[in-house]
């Protein structure tokens, strides 16, 4: 204690002599209502102690708000360093490219291409028809005796691929603007270039018996009722494979970040290879 005992025995005396000197000048009240008059102990201490210029008592916080105000702090903390992390993972916040009609939201958590018809909401894509003018089809008769494949390559958009009826490639397509001579390129294999068009949508027919393969960076795929060997590989998008319920599929699939679900694969040497690597997106039936 920082009040030596003698100090502290003249404090309880005055204090007493108070109590007496109140009990005889106002018989009516009691002790309590004496007691109140004087003041909370704790107010009556800090009298005597700033008297001899010692530091004064401080109520000692209840648990309750100590634990309160520590809540209070962390969550705090924990939420600035949140938007902390926030605004470094998502940078930048919102980005827009009107030539391009691009906008991105969130460092591209949500990615909207208006030109391509894609909309890319965390890891879900999806893909709209577009409303191009450049609308062109066209048909060859296909060179087995050159190549057995067809190659698509493309930047984005929504390609739907089926079996020919007879033995010509054939396409019909929608594009932003038109074809040059290099859409379509015959030599070790056939190619349809769309490399340079930014969202084609495109329904493709493909002779039995061929291998398809198709290599990009964003869309939707339909395959419908293969009967040809099938590659895809692409960044972002979905892939919806329809089998012919009469035909026996071989299955490779993978996609990084995403799903995929579950096809009967057969192993038969007869069986279609059907081969789909995406990083992000989707394999569905």
């Amino acid at each position: 204690m920082d009040i030596g005992p003698i100090d502290r025995s003249s404090i309880i005396v005055e204090i007493h002599e108070h109590i007496q000197e109140a009990l005889q000048k106002y018989p009516e009240q009691s002790i309590s209502e004496i007691l109140n008059d004087l003041g909370h102990p704790q107010k009556v201490a800090n009298h005597y102690r700033l008297n001899k210029g010692l530091k004064l008592f401080k109520p000692a916080k209840h648990p309750i708000l100590k634990w309160l105000s520590i809540t209070f702090i962390s969550t705090f903390a924990f939420f600035l360093l949140f938007i902390g992390i926030l605004v470094w993972k998502f940078t930048p916040v919102f980005e827009l490219d009107e030539e391009k009609g691009k906008v991105i939201l969130l460092g591209g958590l949500i990615d909207i291409n208006s030109s391509s018809g894609k909309v890319k909401i965390m890891d879900q894509y999806h893909f709209s028809e577009n409303n191009y003018a450049n609308q062109f089809d066209g048909s060859i008769d296909f060179p087995r005796s050159e190549t057995d494949e067809v190659v698509v390559n493309f930047k984005s958009g929504i390609f739907n691929f089926s079996t020919a009826a007879n033995d010509k490639l054939s396409w019909n397509c929608k594009l932003d603007t038109p074809p040059t001579k290099g859409f379509l390129n015959q030599a070790d294999t056939v190619e349809i270039d769309l490399e340079d068009f930014e969202g084609a949508n495109c329904d493709i027919q493909i002779p039995s018996n061929l291998k398809l393969t198709v290599d990009g960076k964003d869309a939707k795929i339909t395959v419908t009722d293969s009967e040809f060997d099938t590659y895809i590989e692409m960044k972002n998008g979905q892939v919806h494979f329809s089998p012919n319920p009469e035909v026996d599929y071989n299955y490779e699939l993978n996609v990084k970040n995403g799903t995929v679900d579950k096809f009967n694969s057969i192993d038969s040497k007869d069986a279609f290879e059907i081969k789909i690597f995406i990083d992000n997106g989707s394999i569905q039936k």
